[in-house]
C-alpha cells in the first residue's frame, strides 16, 4: 500500500495551484521566448543604458524562458505527486468502508 503523505483537501489543492502554474509558467516562457517588450521591466538587465546591447538583451529574454521552462517542469513533477496523494486517497477512502 502506498504511504498517504497528503490528505484529500491538500492533495486536490496542490494539483489545482499545480495545473495553474504549468499553464502560467509554460505561458511566460513562450513570450520570453518571443522577446515580447511588454515583458522587459522584469529582464535583468544592467543598470547603466550604456551597457545595454541587442546581444544583452536577447540572452536576458531566453535566461528568463529557460528559467520559466524549468519552473514548470518542478510544477508538473509537483502535479505528479499531488494527483498521486490524491489516488491514494481515493483508494483508502473506498478501502476503509
Amino acid at each position: 500500500m502506498a504511504p498517504k503523505i497528503c490528505g484529500p483537501k491538500l492533495s486536490t489543492c496542490c494539483s489545482l495551484i499545480s495545473i495553474w502554474g504549468v499553464v502560467m509558467l509554460l505561458l511566460l516562457g513562450v513570450f520570453f521566448r518571443v522577446n515580447s517588450i511588454a515583458l522587459v521591466e522584469d529582464l535583468p538587465l544592467p543598470e547603466s543604458p550604456a551597457n545595454l546591447t541587442k546581444a544583452t538583451l536577447e540572452a536576458a529574454y531566453t535566461d528568463v524562458s529557460n528559467n520559466c521552462f524549468i519552473a514548470a517542469g518542478f510544477y508538473v513533477l509537483w502535479l505528479a505527486f499531488s494527483v498521486w496523494q490524491l489516488r491514494v486517497n481515493n483508494k483508502q477512502q473506498f478501502n476503509v468502508s
